[in-house]
């Protein structure tokens, strides 16, 4: 399917370039839909509040300046409401406000608007597309909530040299002074010493200090107690049990599953106390609860720490900033006020400071290779906030070459009509080259997550199923929710899917949230507004034919991620994920997740659809003949491969004996083999021992000098072989030939005695630590090898003066070792305490 239109770009984009004003426009980010609408509302409002009283002026005086600057201001401070002032500062005319998101369209109107609000991927495409330019101030909310396409909009508003204004909770703002070349921050805190909390740690788990005791108490005391968890099912668990042991207790829950009218009495303050409220850190963040006198907050938490270019889901301890901002609901708020943080830690919650927030972008490599290449340069041109993987970014760049999107580092036309469709690269593909039946299949699952995050713990899909395809089971719910509970209406002149009220009932027995099936709605009539094809009033219910058409197209297309038989292709472990309908063997192309398991090693889990075998063999490439080198059990030599593969996986191997004397066609590339052989001491050649030696001597000499040392260089050594073996025709050639590698020769004495002087150890912490010199992507480096209780004790002081960078490697016994850049990274790293250490932690320190 083509894209006849953008629906998210102004439909005559020189005539809103056009109509800019002197001033430029105002451009506000928002991280959320949702909050595109509350800062439309905000921008019609004049209220006093406390961020209008102690800084309106200098809000005023700095817009009007031209510089950038930032505001840093807790939740209820009034941050967002000061955008108006800034607005009508700068633009010294009316304000004429819209918004662009997934529900909104631009309109032959939008070039008329000198406030344009617009979610971070809307920013993004605009920023692609030109449309944001110099002379327009960008007012980013909520910039701590780091994610993937915030980062890049900054790097882009800083190509663009726009102005920045920023707004944010309280996190430690010198890192967005520095980057965003801010004039001035100004910091409002909404703290009242006398009445700041009382503030606890203790050892224990949320169920476990939430006893008959505690909740008597809050009974007695008739207090309002939110209770903040990192995952939905401890969340729903909390309230269930407490909710059906104390019926004088108002319970509820919410998360990112819920929608937000499941606790809208608690917002509006209509629930008396007593009440507990249980909620995720995500979900509570900007939410204002009247009340609210009690915090308990279990120092645990999820995210991704970027390990190889890949976003690892790892249990953490949570930062000073989540429990500041958790605990600022009550400390210096409310009086009587009372903090419990859960926790085996040695917190002094006094000694708590913000700390700058965490990046997201370096695991989104793809994503900054799309961008770079709708612009037409390289990551390196962009100022991006945090370093990019650079491995990482050039694989991207070679998949995306490699199907089509990307040509001489610009999109191609397949390219841009991926990348405009509102849904990830994987699904884009899919839809582009869906025909009309598959449509409403693939634009449904293109919008849910996966079907885990969909449904609960415990869900009753009877009859929804189909099996070995976790998305049409996930499209399944979808269509039995539009066609028993939906209809379709209009929002915001959006075609779209709503729901009545027994909608609640229909999701509570099957164990699915109502929140993912409305924003599945929104998600798909996104598509197809972008598709112009009317939107569906019913659907068709997938079955085993459907799944057969699915099924085929993802095997032709295959933009997913592939696993067979449990396995990657370059021959990591990935499981089928435990609430997966797909089998564990065969084929099942999906989502890649990894999450490191309770010792801190890394794995990986997929949900998908299972591939036929037959579909797999239809779509697989029979590629050229290779040349290889190999070891059999009684002999060497050259093979000649030619394999069938599918995407990345080898189904078959037709090998041979390399004909002796060499094919002409095939002479280069066994030469080439026995080069590659020859480096890796694999030959049976006279000279392989002699050889071996050279060239270990030559590594020693390489990896000490940091790179620096070209007569060393593998690349010269390999083409120095390739030179002596240039006139081999035949495999007795080969063995004839003389071979060898001179180091005396090559490398001078003085340069070797140099690098020999180098220390081969350092004294560190009471014990000897062998120093490992390596040469990588960015240059030489010295890796220490560390045991955990040395790498948790080292402290910057205690590294001795090197000539290069210090890396770090720690053994964790069964755990895998952890690996870091700098010392920051590695205590960051070994801060997340894995989950099975936690009760035996607990119980010694009780004792």
């Amino acid at each position: 399917m083509h894209i006849p239109r953008d629906h998210f770009l102004p439909p005559d984009p020189q005539a809103f370039l056009a109509a800019e004003p002197a001033t430029g426009r105002v451009i506000v980010i928002a991280p959320t839909r949702a909050a595109c609408e509350t800062i439309e509302l905000a921008l019609g409002l004049r209220i006093e509040t406390l961020l209008e009283r102690e800084h309106g002026d200098d809000i005023r005086r700095l817009a009007a300046s031209g510089r950038g600057f930032g505001i840093v201001a807790g939740t209820g401070t009034g941050k967002t409401l000061a955008v108006r002032a800034m607005a009508e500062t700068i633009l010294q005319a009316p304000l004429r406000v819209g918004v662009v998101n997934r529900e909104r369209e631009a309109t032959p109107e939008t070039p008329t608007w000198n406030v344009v609000i617009v979610t971070t991927g809307i920013a993004r495409r605009w920023f692609e597309d030109g449309l944001i330019t110099a002379r327009d101030t960008l007012v980013v909310d909520e910039i701590h909530q780091t994610s993937a396409e915030l980062e890049l909009c900054l790097a882009l508003g800083k190509r663009a040299r726009c102005r920045f204004i920023w707004l944010s909770a309280t996190v430690d703002p010198s890192f967005y002074a520095r980057y965003l070349d801010s004039a001035e921050v100004l910091e409002t805190v909404a703290f009242d010493p006398a009445k700041a909390a009382e503030v606890h740690v203790v050892p224990q788990r949320p169920l476990e200090f939430l006893d008959d005791r505690c909740v008597r108490r809050a009974v007695r005391e008739r207090r309002g107690v939110a209770v903040f968890v990192p995952t939905r099912a401890e969340v729903e668990q909390i309230a269930g049990e407490l909710g059906d042991r104390w019926q004088a207790l108002a319970t509820a829950f919410y998360h990112g599953g819920e929608p937000i009218r499941v606790i809208r009495p608690f917002l509006d303050g209509t629930v008396r106390r007593p009440f507990l409220l249980a909620m995720t850190a995500a979900g509570q963040s900007a939410l204002n609860i009247r009340g609210l006198d009690t915090v308990v907050i279990y120092d645990a938490r999820y995210a991704n720490v970027v390990e190889r270019g890949r976003n690892v889901l790892t249990r953490l301890y949570l930062g000073a900033n989540e429990i500041l901002q958790m605990a600022g609901r009550v400390h210096g708020r409310v009086a009587g006020g009372q903090v419990f943080i859960l926790s085996d830690r040695d917190l002094a919650f006094d000694e708590l400071r913000p700390t700058p927030p965490e990046f997201q972008l370096a695991g989104d490599a793809e994503r900054v290779a799309i961008t770079c290449a709708a612009l037409g340069v390289d990551a390196q041109d962009l100022e991006l906030p945090v370093p990019l993987d650079r491995r990482a970014y050039r694989r991207a760049m070679e998949l995306l070459t490699e199907r089509g999107l990307i040509e001489g580092g610009r999109l191609t036309r397949y390219g841009r009509e991926v990348e405009a469709m509102p849904v990830e690269r994987p699904w884009g593909e899919l839809l582009y080259h869906a025909d009309a039946t598959l449509i409403p299949m693939v634009a449904v699952a293109a919008n849910i997550e996966s079907l885990h995050r969909m449904t609960r713990e415990e869900r009753h899909l009877t009859g929804l199923v189909v099996a070995g395809s976790d998305h049409l089971t996930a499209y399944n719910v979808y269509a039995e929710a539009v066609n028993k509970h939906g209809y379709v209406g209009e929002v915001y002149g959006l075609p779209r899917h709503l729901f009545r009220e027994t909608v609640d009932a229909w999701a509570e027995g099957r164990g699915v949230l109502v929140k993912v099936i409305e924003d599945v709605a929104l998600g798909m009539a996104s598509v197809y507004r972008q598709l112009e094809l009317p939107l569906p009033e019913k659907f068709a219910y997938a079955d085993d034919r459907a799944l057969a058409g699915f099924a085929d197209l993802v095997a032709k297309v295959m933009p997913f991620d592939l696993v067979i038989d449990e396995e990657t292709a370059d021959g990591r472990e990935a499981r089928v994920s435990r609430g997966s309908v797909c089998g564990s063997w065969g084929a099942v192309a999906g989502t890649l997740r990894y999450f490191a398991d309770r010792f801190g090693v890394p794995r990986a889990s997929i949900e998908g659809t299972q591939l036929p075998e037959r579909a797999i063999r239809r779509y697989a490439r029979r590629g050229e003949p290779a040349v290889v080198f190999e070891q059999r059990r009684r002999r060497e030599g050259l093979l000649a491969v030619r394999a069938a593969t599918y995407f990345g996986f080898v189904l078959e191997r037709d090998v041979e004996p390399l004909p002796n004397p060499f094919p002409p066609e095939l002479a280069a590339a066994a030469r080439a083999a026995l080069v590659e052989a020859l480096l890796a001491g694999a030959t049976p050649h006279p000279d392989q021992t002699r050889l071996r030696r050279a060239l270990d001597r030559f590594d020693f000499y390489w990896r000490r000098s940091g790179g620096r040392l070209a007569a060393a260089a593998p690349e010269r050594l390999a083409g120095l072989l390739a030179e002596r073996i240039r006139n081999v025709r035949s495999w007795e050639a080969f063995l004839d030939a003389r071979l060898s590698l001179d180091v005396e020769a090559t490398i001078p004495a003085a340069a070797r005695a140099e690098l020999e002087a180098l220390p081969a150890s350092v004294h560190l912490l009471g014990d000897r630590i062998a120093l490992e010199y390596e040469v990588g992507p960015g240059g030489g480096a010295v890796r220490l090898r560390l045991k955990e209780g040395q790498a948790r004790r080292l402290r910057v002081g205690d590294l001795p003066p090197l000539d290069r960078p210090v890396r770090f490697t720690v053994v964790r016994g069964k755990r895998e070792a952890a690996r870091a850049d700098s010392l920051a990274d590695l205590q960051r790293q070994l801060s997340g305490l894995p989950r099975g250490d936690r009760p035996r932690l607990a119980r010694r320190r009780r004792r």
